[in-house]
Parts: structure tokens; sequence; C-alpha cells
């Protein structure tokens, strides 16, 4: 496992979302509006200008990132 970088990881979830919603941008209309660090995983809940928000999770010993796309109004969905 290495070691926990909160740059790295909220750099790498605004571009997780980013790809989802296929936007041609470099990442300024996602914000992070929550982040906690936690014994197993970090975890920071992302919107965007249209205030879909999502949470991005990074577990540490896996080294995985996890996309939560919760229902939102517009035609995004779960999944």
């Amino acid at each position: 496992m290495t070691e926990f970088n909160q740059d790295k990881f909220e750099s790498k979830a605004k571009k997780l979302v980013v790809e989802y919603l296929n936007y041609e941008i470099n990442g300024k209309e996602v914000s992070i509006v929550f982040f906690k660090k936690g014994e197993v995983y970090a975890e920071a809940m992302l919107k965007d200008l249209d205030d879909h928000r999502f949470v991005v999770r990074y577990f540490y010993e896996e080294g995985v990132y996890f996309l939560e796309v919760p229902y939102c109004q517009s035609k995004y969905k779960s999944f």
C-alpha cells in the first residue's frame, strides 16, 4: 500500500466524473463538496454545474477507485 495523496485523489475523482459525463472540459465545471478519509477508503462527493452529485471512493489496499452515480433529476441514471 502506498501513502495516500489527497491532491492526486481529488484530481482522479474529478477526472472520473468528467469522463462519465463525457464533458469536453478540464474539470473546472466539477467541484468537490465533501471529502472524508477513513481507515479503509477515502471518499469525496462531487457536483457539476447542473447540481448532479457523484461519490468517488478510493480503497487504499486494492488501489481501486469506485464511482457511484446517484439518481439525478435529468438524463443521467444510476448504474
